[in-house]
């Protein structure tokens, strides 16, 4: 057998074979002794409180269970996630009432009143 190995070459001199007579396996343990006999037991009835349906694997099947909710794990789009995180991030701050002030629009009733009221001081 020779083996190379970069620009050396090496050879190495097998003396023995493999020979499957030679080597034996040691005996398992217990092997010859007598097995004990297990007791069968009755077969048991169905339970009437737990009746057993067939199951679907198929997509949508019956593997989950059916009360559970799942919109926790829904890929959101994207301007749900920001209004959500946007109000997370509300609640962890503190915002000075100057600037508060501007985050909350007039309704469109109440500006069409200010605005009637400002045009009466209108300059000419």
């Amino acid at each position: 057998c020779s083996l190379i190995f970069g620009h050396k070459t090496y050879t190495a001199v097998v003396t023995s074979t493999f020979s499957p007579s030679v080597f034996t396996m040691a005996p398992k343990k217990g092997s010859k002794t007598a097995k004990k006999a297990v007791p069968t037991k009755a077969p048991t009835k169905a339970d009437p409180l737990f009746p057993s349906r067939p199951r679907s694997f198929n997509v949508g099947g019956a593997i989950r269970p059916a009360g559970r909710d799942l919109s926790r794990f829904v890929r959101w789009p994207k301007y749900v996630r920001i209004q959500r995180q946007r109000a997370v991030l509300y609640q962890r701050l503190k915002v000075p009432p100057s600037i508060n002030q501007f985050t909350k629009a007039i309704g469109k009733n109440e500006a069409a009143s200010v605005f009637n009221l400002l045009n009466k001081y209108r300059p000419e």
